[in-house]
């Protein structure tokens, strides 16, 4: 698991998220979408209405580790770590 804090561009150990039901549905329904295929190069995004807030989410593989060149600069700096 990897968590990058994209406003202060950094690495995060611990999180909470606090979800509507609605919020929660739409993860839910987005996250089966990318687990029908995993090694898809596919992600989501869920927004709070006024976009104050924003979770991205993506699936990682081996395989896709393999080729860190499909991430930015600081998502690659940080998937490399162990």
């Amino acid at each position: 698991m990897k968590i990058i804090d994209l406003e202060r561009k950094c690495s995060i150990g611990a999180l909470s998220i606090y979800l509507t039901p609605n919020e929660a549905e739409e993860f839910r329904e987005e996250l089966d979408k990318l687990l029908k295929i995993p090694e898809a190069d596919e992600h989501f995004h869920i927004y709070e209405n006024d976009l104050s807030r924003e979770i991205s989410c993506s699936i990682i593989t081996e395989k896709k580790l393999q080729n860190l060149k499909r991430y930015n600069k600081l998502e690659r700096t940080i998937l490399a770590e162990s």
